[in-house]
């Protein structure tokens, strides 16, 4: 079981049945699609979003597919509205440090009210929302089960003590060419991801790599593993072991390698 499970500060809204509704944690709004909480035990899936984007992006990004199979098994799809935390930036002004808590909030609300798996804690991202992911593969790995970052990595003010040492996320790593997948001129997406990769090797982790060869802004490339990336995190619970991906499934594209 996770090691960090958060507790609810304050009284938890109903996540039960929600299509896009915006709710209410620790005083910041958020969006949420979810399934019939008295079916129980489903996964949990955090979303944040990139750079001039909103909270809607995971029908884009994760697919109305994938977020129906989610809400399916009676768990729930989270996008943090715009941000009013405190904090260090984890990227480009968009989510900060101080945006973990108001997960733990979420998560404590979600096993609370929704009744998730505590198990099935994941993450996404994409671009500056993966970078804040990467923010909590380290400073959540106490309750996180696993990540997927579109255009994201170590861009070195996103990383923190990893909660959990004993327990590193497994992560796909999701990217497009270097020099192609940039940002601002600032950040390398292929060179950000790569160094987090070494991160997760060297914390003991499972990572696999896909490098679509396109643009930052190449949705149809970046979103195509969606599929994927969802059984990716029904396979990986919090702290499974064996790794069950010796290797890699065949559904995966030909550009995903276990790193």
């Amino acid at each position: 079981m996770p090691t960090h499970l958060p507790t609810a500060t304050g009284t938890c809204p109903d996540m039960s049945k929600q299509n896009g509704g915006v709710l209410t944690f620790a005083g910041q709004q958020a969006t949420v699609w979810s399934g019939d909480a008295s079916v129980g035990h489903g996964p949990l899936l955090l979303y944040y979003y990139a750079t001039g984007s909103s909270p809607l992006e995971p029908t884009v990004t994760i697919g109305q597919a994938q977020i129906a199979k989610i809400t399916s098994l009676g768990g729930a799809v989270v996008a943090q509205n715009k941000t009013t935390a405190m904090g260090q930036t984890t990227g480009n002004n968009v989510w900060y440090t101080g945006d973990a808590p108001i997960a733990d909030e979420i998560v404590a609300c979600a096993i609370e009210n929704q009744h998730i798996d505590p198990r099935h804690i994941h993450v996404a991202g994409y671009s500056a929302g993966a970078i804040q992911t990467t923010y909590m593969w380290f400073a959540r790995s106490g309750y996180v089960a696993s990540i997927l970052t579109y255009s994201g990595g170590d861009v070195g003010i996103d990383t923190a003590p990893i909660q959990d040492p004993m327990h590193p996320p497994a992560a796909l790593v999701t990217h497009g060419a270097m020099g192609m997948d940039t940002y601002g001129g600032i950040v390398d997406f292929a060179v950000a991801s790569a160094k987090f990769e070494m991160d997760i090797k060297m914390a003991g982790g499972f990572a696999i790599d896909c490098d679509d060869g396109g643009t930052h802004t190449d949705f149809t490339l970046r979103t195509k593993v969606a599929p994927e990336a969802l059984q990716f995190f029904l396979d990986h619970p919090y702290g499974v072991k064996p790794e069950p991906y010796s290797t890699l499934p065949t559904t995966f594209p030909s550009y995903c390698s276990i790193k």
